[in-house]
């Protein structure tokens, strides 16, 4: 009797705990449609403004699919994966290029500076906002497709 109670709990347990990983969050969704398969390209890295010209190879840019995100850091191309729950976003397993740009600005390290703080976003159809926990604008970026 003691063995069937605790098969029948394990069971319950176990279709609980699969039940909550697949259920879908609308919010979530949402957010998803209005970052996803767009191309971003930066208008502003921590207050100071870019000229947001997608032909400029040398202007940060980042696009998402549903489990990679890419882009460029205005020298060198990076890729990786992301997380979304609500607005809140995790990047990992970040990778990038090591070419040796020459470049009067400092934009590709701000930019990755920028990048390493993000903790969630704000997305609509033409403007991308990524913010720190301190709810700061670090980077804004414009859709460009």
């Amino acid at each position: 009797m003691l063995k069937t109670i605790k098969i029948t709990t394990c069971a319950c347990i176990t279709l609980a705990m699969v039940g909550c990983a697949t259920t879908q969050n609308p919010a979530t969704d949402r957010n998803l449609d209005k970052l996803q398969n767009k191309n971003w390209v930066a208008s502003e890295i921590q207050g100071v403004k870019l000229e947001a010209d997608p032909a400029n190879s040398n202007v940060p840019s980042i696009s998402f699919d549903n489990t990679r995100v890419s882009g460029s850091d205005g020298c060198n191309r990076f890729m990786g994966g992301y997380a979304v729950q609500n607005t809140k976003i995790q990047f990992s397993n970040l990778a990038s290029t090591q070419k040796a740009c020459l470049t009067a600005t400092n934009i590709p390290q701000s930019f990755n500076q920028a990048l390493n703080q993000v903790t969630h976003y704000d997305a609509s159809k033409d403007e991308l906002k990524f913010l720190d926990t301190n709810n700061n604008v670090i980077l804004k970026f414009e859709n460009t497709k």
